[in-house]
């Protein structure tokens, strides 16, 4: 059926993997996000085994809703493993996390229909709070690993939302409100169209050659052909494909972001209604602005 998902309302973030992230931090501090401080992650590979340092860490451009994750080693002479191997993937998006309240409930739904899961696994992280260092905790399950050569997909609980969305860090100098659109652009849409519906348990609509799901609370998944990327994100560098190739952020004003962009020395695309930054100027996703 077409509509929205039931279990799972948003993705609640998208996750980027960067060789620098001070490079990276200038750049989205320069088209006008504030970015949370540094907060290095712990966590577990295997449901029951010991949280412990995973040796990165993030910063992130929070929104009232979802945000953008933006990952790195926390010590580059020491790298973390999964960092290494974004990047020798290559650098830019590799995370969609959807958000759910019920993980169980949706490690069983897609158990049922025959794919393989992480099961429900604990994350957490330290994060800086105006009473002081707090940890914040997760739930995650990943979905299909050895099915999604695009990225990490996966779902997850907040279990201590108030650390994440912190009101001091959802204030944007572009007024940004929402993660409203994440890009993925694949070489046969209606495979990975009927991969998502399972993975969602929805439908998508199908229009102008994409498939988009739309999310309860904020935002929508858009699958992309790769004969229709110059409508979607034209003159962007892609990562290999399938991959994460955009994100989209909603902004109260288009002429004043894209003023923006232009004195902090961006060349700023048009991409139907929106604007684009490339790939290449982003740290390796396209970033989008709409209305």
């Amino acid at each position: 059926m077409q509509g929205m998902s039931a279990d799972i309302d948003s993705i609640n973030h998208v996750g980027m993997a960067v060789r620098d992230l001070g490079t990276a931090a200038r750049c989205y501090e320069a088209m006008g996000f504030q970015l949370t401080p540094y907060s290095p992650h712990s966590g577990a590979w295997k449901p029951g085994e010991a949280v412990k340092p995973l040796g990165s860490g993030n910063r992130c451009v929070m929104l009232p809703h979802n945000y953008l994750e933006i990952l790195a080693s926390e010590n580059p002479r020491q790298p973390a493993e999964r960092i290494e191997a974004f990047l020798r993937h290559h650098q830019g998006a590799h995370i969609i996390c959807f958000n759910s309240e019920v993980p169980d409930a949706i490690d069983a739904r897609l158990r049922a229909a025959g794919l393989r899961t992480s099961g429900v696994i604990p994350l957490q992280r330290e994060i800086d709070t105006p009473d002081g260092v707090r940890t914040a905790k997760f739930q995650r399950v990943q979905f299909a690993p050895d099915d999604s050569p695009e990225g990490y997909i996966q779902v997850a609980r907040h279990l201590t939302p108030e650390y994440i969305y912190q009101p001091r860090y959802t204030a944007h100098a572009n007024g940004c409100t929402a993660l409203s659109d994440t890009i993925v652009v694949a070489d046969d849409v209606g495979h990975f169209a009927a991969k998502y519906a399972r993975y969602l348990g929805v439908a998508p609509v199908r229009a102008d050659g994409a498939a988009r799901f739309r999310f309860s609370l904020v935002g929508h998944l858009t699958i992309v052909g790769v004969g229709d990327v110059p409508r979607f994100l034209p003159g962007t560098l892609l990562p290999p494909l399938p991959g994460i190739a955009g994100v989209v952020f909603r902004v109260p004003d288009l002429a004043a972001q894209r003023a923006r962009l232009a004195a902090a020395g961006f060349v700023v695309r048009d991409a139907g209604a929106r604007l684009l930054v490339c790939a290449e100027d982003a740290c390796g996703v396209a970033v989008l602005f709409e209305t």
